[in-house]
């Protein structure tokens, strides 16, 4: 989706090797479906998140459906040797080899804002880097890193700290990328938050997004 995590995956990649082949941007937003469901203050980060660029000299192709005909032939000409999804909204179907970079400790919090969830419920923040499935953040998994929480760091930023993490953690696993391992443990599943949780997350004292998040965004 670009934003400031799409960024942060960019410059992940920036420093290695990796010949960057093209970029499919999703365009699929619904500002008013999260406006009622999330309220205000949700709309608001979630906004805040789309304001970095995709500083890049390569192709790039925008759309509101990845599995259409126009992306496909996309994907095609530019013929990876690998696909990445990342801060992705929508299940990309592809017959390639295929990974995902998703911010939580998987099968813990899959789906959507997992940090916004690690942080509401207390526990562990990390990075997965796994195969791509046709079942969403299921696949198996090539690489996690668990990290510690940062004081006062918001959500936002802790997102983007986790994407970049996780473009790097695939960068060194390149070399041999193997099959992954199965995911283990209690999985869970959520969607995007509804007011209670945004207010709930306040009373314990963690922003959603702060100035210094804007200000030291990715270029």
């Amino acid at each position: 989706m670009g934003g400031l995590p799409g960024a942060a995956v960019l410059k992940g990649f920036s420093a290695s090797k990796i010949e960057l082949a093209g970029v499919l941007r999703s365009t699929r937003w619904h500002p008013l479906q999260h406006l009622q469901r999330s309220g205000v203050r949700y709309s608001a980060y979630l906004g805040c998140a789309m304001l970095g660029r995709l500083s890049t000299d390569v192709p790039q192709h925008a759309t509101r459906d990845c599995n259409d005909a126009a992306s496909r032939a996309f994907i095609d000409r530019l013929a990876p040797d690998l696909v990445v999804t990342a801060f992705f909204n929508q299940r990309l179907l592809t017959p390639r080899a295929a990974v995902n970079i998703h911010p939580s400790l998987l099968p813990a919090l899959r789906g959507v804002d997992p940090v916004f969830y690690a942080r509401l419920r207390g526990v562990p923040l990390g990075v997965s880097v796994h195969r791509l499935t046709s079942e969403l953040d299921t696949g198996p998994v090539l690489a996690q890193r668990e990290v510690p929480v940062v004081a006062h760091e918001s959500i936002l930023g802790g997102t983007v700290r986790l994407y970049g993490l996780g473009a790097r953690l695939l960068v060194d696993l390149l070399p041999a990328l193997g099959a992954g391992q199965p995911q283990r443990g209690a999985a869970s599943y959520d969607s995007w938050p509804a007011r209670v949780d945004v207010q709930a997350l306040r009373r314990k004292g963690v922003s959603l997004v702060r100035w210094r998040d804007l200000r030291s965004r990715a270029r």
